[in-house]
């Protein structure tokens, strides 16, 4: 009797295991769909994801990163629709290569197709327009949505940079710590070392404390000329720097102008024994 009920017991286990859903193992969720316009691979593009990230980035100086809704990616993803079979293609034989491409990834797949801007050909301004009603779309998205993210602080700096900039490319730069020896060095490889007292330091910081731990950046730029920034280092720290543009045309920069013709006149003081 006893082996029975152990039988039955066991028999009804069994039973009542199969009718038990089994668990789903878990899926990974992949990338959200996203579409993309590059013009230059890594240098200057924008996208939008489906309810996630966008991003319109045309310069070092300008890239921009947003929040973006699924109304967005739907918008942007229509007007690029045209191109999804054949791309933009250039009517005629020009003497730069192309690199640029128009990017879907749906489902964590992704296809290509590319994208010849820069083109001169007849009609090609016209099969290009709906690209760039996405790129206006998008850019009015970087600068309604984009937050600044707050600059570090760097709450005892002991070197001060002054770095100015042409196309990319160091023109003048002076380094000045807190005390000790300062640098000034220039895009044809003139250099010069001089002396720096604390006081020195102390002047030219108070000249440029107004904007320690604040965002500043002008509102409208004319593009193509010197631009430049001030960096505050401290050991320990990630440096803060001030960025200023010589093409600012809103007149908020006047006073980053000022203050760094300043700074130049008495680093130049320094320097030249004055």
């Amino acid at each position: 009797m006893r082996g029975l009920i152990i039988g039955a017991a066991a028999l009804l286990a069994g039973c009542a295991g199969q009718g038990l859903p089994q668990p789903t193992p878990a899926v990974a969720a992949g990338p959200p769909d996203k579409v993309e316009v590059v013009y230059h691979p890594g240098a200057m593009f924008f996208s939008v994801e489906d309810g996630g990230e966008g991003r319109f980035r045309t310069s070092d100086r300008e890239d921009y990163t947003f929040p973006v809704t699924r109304a967005d990616y739907v918008r942007i993803s229509a007007l690029l629709r045209p191109y999804r079979q054949t791309g933009l293609i250039c009517g005629e034989q020009v003497q730069w290569e192309h690199n640029g491409y128009l990017l879907w990834r749906e489902n964590g797949v992704e296809t290509r197709r590319p994208h010849e801007s820069g083109c001169y050909a007849e009609g090609h301004r016209e099969a290009e327009r709906g690209i760039s009603r996405a790129y206006d779309a998008v850019e009015q998205m970087a600068e309604e949505r984009w937050v600044p993210p707050a600059p570090p602080v760097v709450p005892d700096p002991d070197r001060l940079t002054l770095t100015s900039l042409y196309w990319g490319r160091v023109t003048q730069e002076w380094s000045i710590p807190r005390g000790g020896e300062g640098r000034w060095s220039q895009a044809d490889g003139k250099t010069s070392a001089f002396a720096v007292s604390e006081a020195d330091f102390d002047r030219l910081r108070d000249l440029f404390r107004p904007y320690e731990g604040v965002h500043f950046e002008c509102e409208r730029v004319i593009a193509d000329g010197p631009y430049g920034h001030v960096t505050w280092s401290q050991q320990g720290h990630e440096d803060q720097q001030l960025k200023w543009d010589a093409g600012c045309v809103t007149g908020d920069a006047g006073d980053v102008f000022r203050r760094w013709d300043e700074a130049v006149a008495i680093l130049k003081a320094l320097r030249d024994g004055g």
